[in-house]
This record gives C-alpha cells, sequence and structure tokens, in this order.
C-alpha cells in the first residue's frame, strides 16, 4: 500500500533535483546537497533571505527556500557574472533589491521546472502564484491554507553553493498518488528537462511583481510587520 509519505518524499525529491538543475545552470559552480531529506513539523521563512510560493490545483502546498546572507550572494554574483555583467556593477549586500529580486526569480524557475516534471511523471498539474522574497531578521511560521498542521506533510532538504548553506522547506497537503493500473507510481522517474533561461532577468527583475489575491497567499505587509 503506498504510504502518504511515500509521495511526499518522491515529490520532494522532483524539487530537490530541480533546485539544484536550476542553480548550477545558472551559476556554472556545483551545488552539493546532503543525502538526507529531513521530516519537520512545519515550515517556516528563516534569516537571512526567505522566499515562498503557494501551488494548488490536482496538489496542493507550499514552498520555502531559505538562504544565508553569504549563499544568496554567492549565487546572485555567479549568475551575473555568467550573463556577462561585470563585477563592480553588481550588489554588495544581500538586502538589496537586486539580490532579493533575483532570490524570487530563482524560486520561479524552480518551482515551474518541478511542476513540469510532476505532470510529465503523473499527469497532474498544479499553478503556483508569484513568489515573494524577504530578507529577514527572525523566522516566520507558514502554513498550507484550510488544512490542519498536524495533517500536513514538511520536508527540509539541505544544500550548499561555493560553501554556503541554504534550505528547501516543502508543506503539502495529506494525501497519495496512486496508480489507476496497479503498482507503485514512483518507481520509474523520468529525467528533468536540463538547463535554465535566466537571459531576460534584468529585464523581469526591473518589473513589478505580479499581484497576487489575499486569498492566495499570506499577507505580505502583515508578514514584514511581524518581522520588525
Amino acid at each position: 500500500m503506498i504510504q502518504s509519505s511515500e509521495t511526499m518524499n518522491a515529490l520532494a525529491r522532483i524539487f530537490h533535483k530541480a533546485a539544484k538543475e536550476v542553480i548550477e545552470s545558472s551559476t556554472g559552480a556545483p551545488v552539493s546537497s546532503a543525502q538526507t531529506m529531513q521530516k519537520i513539523a512545519q515550515v517556516s521563512m528563516r534569516p537571512d533571505i526567505a522566499c515562498f510560493v503557494l501551488f494548488s490545483g490536482d496538489y496542493s502546498g507550499l514552498l520555502l527556500m531559505n538562504f544565508s546572507g553569504d549563499a544568496a550572494l554567492a549565487i546572485y554574483h555567479q549568475s551575473m557574472i555568467r550573463l556577462g555583467i561585470p563585477a563592480e556593477e553588481l550588489a554588495q549586500e544581500f538586502t538589496s533589491d537586486e539580490v532579493v529580486n533575483f532570490v524570487g526569480e530563482m524560486i520561479n524557475q524552480i518551482i515551474g521546472k518541478a511542476r513540469r516534471e510532476v505532470e510529465h511523471h503523473y499527469g497532474l498539474t498544479a499553478k503556483a502564484t508569484q513568489p515573494r522574497a524577504i530578507a529577514l531578521t527572525s523566522p516566520i511560521l507558514l502554513t498550507v491554507d484550510s488544512h490542519d498542521v498536524t495533517e500536513e506533510l514538511c520536508r527540509r532538504l539541505s544544500f550548499k553553493v561555493a560553501g554556503h548553506s541554504f534550505h528547501i522547506e516543502m508543506a503539502m497537503e495529506k494525501m497519495e498518488f496512486l496508480s489507476l493500473a496497479g503498482g507503485n507510481p514512483h518507481e520509474e522517474k523520468s529525467e528533468l528537462s536540463h538547463g535554465v533561461d535566466l537571459k531576460d532577468y534584468q529585464k523581469q527583475a526591473a518589473e513589478p511583481p505580479a499581484k497576487v489575491s489575499s486569498s492566495e497567499q499570506p499577507d505580505f505587509e502583515s508578514l514584514m510587520a511581524q518581522n520588525k
């Protein structure tokens, strides 16, 4: 019998691979990761930079990425230099709008890549809200809307780039993926496509983020007020 934890673990592996491939392709640098995922009771946005995105449809959940300031700067600098931007023109503080906006664009690439793989492998689709990144000084707890936190499935994945740490935290509604034909639907996994196109990043970063209704995501101003 397929258990909810098996489905959660399979989805976590898809998001793990998507994050690793997107960031390696963007930076041209290797990304290492712990070979152990963690089962956690809840997810939260943590200092120094955090970004969240909600997805819903055939499956629903919440994806967070938490970066140390050094990790965010390393990813931003290496990605921009790889695009041909001189190092002296880049932001030097992780709290700068350029770095925070870039983190939001990265998670947008990751969630898109992972959703495409889930659809390809399982035939299930979900839509995602516009990712929102924020510089933090204290953690902020988030939960999947309309679901009891005790019924959520949560995982944490750990990575390092240039020796600096960042993490993915995922919360999903309690559910199972079962094959209509019988058997284990998680046994055969297709490869994620390689590469990520960030050539239009500068243009995208200069544009204001798309607005998302308050019913789709936590109130951003409230999050900022809680963090002061």
